[in-house]
């Protein structure tokens, strides 16, 4: 077993030099050769009443109240479904309506329920529109008879919080920006730790799109994005400021089903720009270069 471990790290390493070498390249030639900024951008924008309002949990809930049906419209995919919220005090628990809804939600997921994070549009019976994020996983007790979905899944809103930590979960709130078409200006108005914080939550969501924006230097992105698809998640445990754009950065990539984990500390170096904090390209490849120790998952 020891010599196919060592066979299938020297090809993920082989693999890795493949790609990160041209990439070191590519920056060592942006680096002499300044070029101007770059954002990310749709190449066909989407009209602004496709998105939904950027409303608070606290204005939402009154608009979306208990037992009350609305239609939850999947950003990237499109499909739709209808649900009834049947409780929440800090989010909304809802449940599909119908068989037919349950199979269209797992439709999204494709076919296997999920924890990961959506944007969703949520449409009211009187045809408002409000920006939210759904999870895909069903959990607790659910009441509607018929619809094959065992428990409730969530919904959340513009700084709503989990019922368990009682806290505003970034996941959640990143995907409710996206809804809401607000990504650009929230990302302009973070702070250094917080883009830091984004970045990898961005990954973890498989949004590497999102991420992307996050990153100083547009050429190789996204090859260098698709390296972090060999693991299960990417979280970060811990993050120092080391200087004014330099920061250690504690990060934990699963993998094995999540099972198992590298925890990794690396230097990550920020630049300020008009648009917000990035994270400069190089940082990023030592990450994937570095090797960590591996442990059990906490």
């Amino acid at each position: 077993m020891k010599g196919m471990k060592a066979v299938v790290v020297n090809l993920r390493q082989l693999r890795l030099l493949l790609i990160v070498v041209p990439l070191l390249l590519i920056f060592i030639f942006m680096q002499k050769h300044t070029l101007p900024e770059m954002e990310t951008e749709p190449s066909l924008p989407q009209p602004k009443e496709f998105y939904g309002q950027f409303l608070a949990w606290e204005e939402a809930r009154q608009h979306f109240n208990k037992y009350s049906s609305a239609t939850v419209i999947d950003l990237n995919t499109g499909l739709q479904f209808n649900v009834q919220r049947r409780g929440g005090s800090s989010h909304a628990d809802v449940q599909p309506l119908t068989a037919e809804d349950t199979a269209t939600m797992k439709a999204i997921y494709n076919g296997k329920w999920s924890w990961k994070r959506r944007a969703v549009i949520l449409v009211l019976e009187n045809g408002m529109r409000i920006a939210g994020s759904m999870n895909g996983m069903p959990h607790g007790q659910g009441a509607i008879a018929g619809n094959r979905f065992q428990g409730h899944f969530c919904i959340h809103f513009r700084d709503s919080k989990t019922h368990g930590s009682r806290q505003v979960d970034l996941a959640h709130q990143m995907m409710v920006w996206k809804a809401a078409n607000v990504v650009k200006s929230q990302i302009k108005a973070m702070g250094p730790e917080d883009s830091i914080r984004l970045f990898f939550t961005a990954i973890d969501q498989d949004e590497p799109k999102l991420a992307g924006r996050l990153l100083n230097g547009k050429a190789g992105t996204t090859a260098i994005l698709e390296l972090f698809q060999d693991y299960d998640y990417v979280r970060t445990y811990e993050i120092n400021r080391l200087s004014e754009e330099t920061f250690e950065v504690g990060v934990l990539l699963g993998y094995d089903s999540g099972r198992k984990q590298l925890r990794k500390s690396i230097p990550l170096k920020l630049i300020k720009r008009n648009s917000g904090w990035k994270i400069e390209m190089d940082s990023v490849i030592v990450l994937l270069q570095q090797p960590g120790s591996t442990a059990n998952k906490e």
